[in-house]
């Protein structure tokens, strides 16, 4: 299993909260880390995928999305963050 131990939680806890099965490879981690790198913290990792299974696992379409590229992909992850309102400690940082 490679990354750290908070790249690896946000990706289980997307798995356990999406019912997906995504793997601990570096692809997947790296997007994680870069996020959590450039100021995210865990839990705003997870209220993104809070939200977006809240509002996408009901849509057959749209429940493909929750994955890490869609969710920890620079410019949509800054979107989504601002999405959630100033409950999250990265709704007042600057992501680019």
């Amino acid at each position: 299993m490679s990354g750290n131990p908070d790249e690896i939680d946000v990706l289980n806890y997307l798995n356990d909260k999406a019912g997906k099965a995504y793997r601990t490879v570096k692809s997947n981690l790296s997007l994680i880390g870069a996020r959590l790198k450039e100021g995210a913290t865990v839990e705003d990792c997870k209220a993104v995928i809070d939200a977006k299974v809240a509002s996408w696992a009901g849509d057959e379409k749209m429940r493909e999305y929750l994955r890490p590229q869609t969710l920890f992909g620079a410019a949509k992850f800054a979107g989504y963050v601002g999405q959630l309102g100033n409950t999250s400690s990265a709704a007042v940082k600057d992501w680019e």
